[in-house]
């Protein structure tokens, strides 16, 4: 039932109910502390009565003059319990033994009983007191009936009751008057995102007050539609990409095969066609896989295997296995004095063979767009918990307008259409650095080229 109520009925419910609340423990506080009044009160005058009482004995005028409560009533009791003096004004109460023994204990002692014909209790004091030459205790006790205070003390509990209600039900309309108010901008971009321009691309959240919390809500949604767009156009990108990418060595594999099959009359000839469909075949399937490592790398995160790498032996690797790749390309490895003077060699946390990929993509890479070109490598000291590897080559560069773009998948430099490649290998490099808590930035070389910056956190040892 509470998850079907409307937050304005939530915060109608939460308010009221506080209010209610507040007002029901003030109005017991009001009703206990006015009965305690009235029954202190009274019980004071009926010990001033009883203060007297003994004085008067069997004086039935004196008696009169001093019944000045309703229903008044005066005893006296002599040490033995015997009735020495009883008014004219009622004998509707009647002391145990047992209930004097505890007067003359505690020497003055409150009380109320019910009595027939009445709709309240009556109320009593009894006290102890000492006659000249007379040994023993003497018991003087006073009953009246405080209709006019009990009258007073239900009427109050009743104003309470019914004005406390009145009351709530005054809150719970102020209540869903200000929790409408409250969240009539809410309402507001409801409407919006409910009116039929809300399915077109360009729609976007207009708030009423945009420097407010909702109006801060509004551009947050408007920022997620627009990244939305932008992912949603990359993804269509993406497929368009890489259907062309794949339809390209597909069409090349068949025509090769039909061109065989229609002219190709001798082994030479056809083992000259085979051999060109295979390395159709061999680009396919390192497309393929490049685009099968970029859909796993968006689950790994969770469950990515780290441990502690040394960064110069994993650069030395990846050194090692690029000029085994290109022998005739010029490598050089450089460490800063920052690197150097480290008591520990720089360690980072992570996965060994993905760090690996990711920086064979880049020298590779940076080797195949230099026209053999030297290729530079040089390890800094980022700062005291990280590292920066510049990757530096004297190739074609890339233009600035493109730095980012080229990060994409399938996406290339509008200069390289003669050189061979995806558009895979630095996507994979920026996805894998980033899993490490890394970043890759593209700068342009002074001279020509360009210049790599990885960037990465040591480890914490």
């Amino acid at each position: 039932m509470a998850a079907r109520l409307q937050i304005k009925h939530k915060l109608l419910l939460w308010f009221s109910g506080l209010v209610g609340l507040i007002l029901l423990a003030f109005s017991a506080y009001v009703y206990l502390s006015y009965v305690d009044f009235r029954q202190e009160s009274f019980a004071a005058r009926l010990t001033r009565k009883a203060a007297v009482a003994h004085q008067v004995l069997g004086d039935t005028i004196i008696s009169n003059v001093l019944a000045s409560l309703p229903e008044q009533a005066e005893y006296l009791y002599a040490p033995d319990n015997t009735p020495l003096y009883s008014s004219l004004h009622g004998q509707d109460f009647q002391p145990t033994p047992s209930f004097l023994a505890q007067v003359r204990q505690e020497k003055e002692h409150a009380f109320s009983f019910s009595s027939p014909g009445h709709q309240y209790p009556k109320d009593g004091v009894a006290i102890t007191y000492h006659l000249p030459d007379t040994p023993g205790e003497y018991v003087a006790i006073v009953t009246a009936y405080d209709s006019n205070g009990y009258t007073r003390q239900y009427s109050l509990l009743n104003s309470l009751l019914y004005g406390n209600l009145m009351a709530v039900v005054v809150v719970a309309g102020l209540g869903l008057l200000f929790a409408s108010r409250a969240l009539a901008p809410l309402t507001f971009l409801i409407r919006q995102l409910r009116a039929p321009g809300s399915q077109q691309s360009a729609f976007r959240l207009r708030a009423a007050n945009p420097h407010d919390e909702v109006g801060v809500l509004a551009a947050a949604f408007n920022d997620l539609l627009t990244r939305q767009e932008a992912l949603a156009a990359s993804q269509q990108a993406f497929i368009a990409q890489a259907s062309h990418e794949l339809r390209t060595p597909l069409t090349t594999i068949k025509g090769w095969l039909e061109t065989s099959l229609d002219y190709d009359s001798d082994v030479p000839s056809l083992k000259e066609s085979i051999s060109h469909a295979a390395q159709e075949l061999d680009k396919l399937t390192e497309l393929t896989n490049g685009l099968l490592h970029l859909a796993r790398l968006g689950g790994l995160a969770p469950t990515l295997d780290r441990q502690p790498l040394e960064v110069m032996d994993l650069l030395l690797d990846v050194v090692d296995t690029v000029q085994h790749q290109r022998p005739q390309q010029r490598l050089s490895l450089d460490v800063g004095e920052g690197v150097e003077r480290q008591q520990v060699p720089p360690t980072v946390l992570g996965n060994r063979h993905l760090l690996r990929t990711a920086l064979v993509n880049l020298v590779d890479n940076a080797c195949k767009y230099s026209a053999e070109q030297p290729v530079a490598l040089r390890l800094e000291m980022n700062t005291d918990q990280g590292i920066r590897l510049f990757i530096e080559d004297q190739g074609i560069g890339i233009a600035p307008a493109e730095l980012q773009r080229v990060f994409q998948p399938l996406i290339r430099g509008s200069n390289v259409e003669r050189i061979g490649g995806f558009g895979i290998g630095l996507t994979l490099a920026h996805e894998i650095l980033q899993l490490h808590q890394g970043m890759l930035r593209l700068l342009p070389r002074p001279g020509g080229g360009t210049i790599a910056e990885v960037s990465l956190p040591l480890a914490s040892l």
